[in-house]
């Protein structure tokens, strides 16, 4: 009963994380702008492509793999408390130290991964098979 609830976050975590990914390689500039992020020169460019881009885009495959594959279940929603469960911590640090106003756009990001938090939560605490 619980794999059709499991195989839905999973498959929303790989949409999530492909989109991402694309709109960091076709937009790079307006994504890192929306972020707050800015490159100083190419390098960082580069460096903004390969962990922001790669790391959505890597993600998106993992969580899609997960979706498909029910061995890989368990491990992607524990994997998924580790994730989420670090940059909800590391966002509300900052939120503590640079005041929650100051999080930008970050503050859309902060309310959607501690809902993927939560439901992580939730379904870590069943079977997922």
């Amino acid at each position: 009963m619980m794999a059709p609830m499991v195989v839905a976050y999973l498959a929303f975590n790989a949409l999530l994380y492909a989109v991402f990914a694309a709109w960091c390689a076709v937009a790079p500039e307006q994504t890192s702008t929306f972020l707050g992020l800015k490159s100083s020169n190419p390098a960082g460019a580069s460096e903004y492509l390969a962990v922001y881009g790669g790391l959505q885009a890597g993600l998106a495959v993992f969580y899609a793999l997960a979706a498909r594959l029910p061995v890989h279940r368990r491990t992607a929603v524990v994997f998924s408390l580790a994730l989420y469960g670090g940059i909800v911590v590391m966002r509300t640090v900052a939120a503590v130290t640079l005041g929650f106003g100051e999080l930008g756009n970050a503050r859309l990001a902060y309310a959607l991964e501690l809902a993927l938090l939560l439901a992580a939560v939730l379904l870590a605490r069943r079977k997922t098979r």
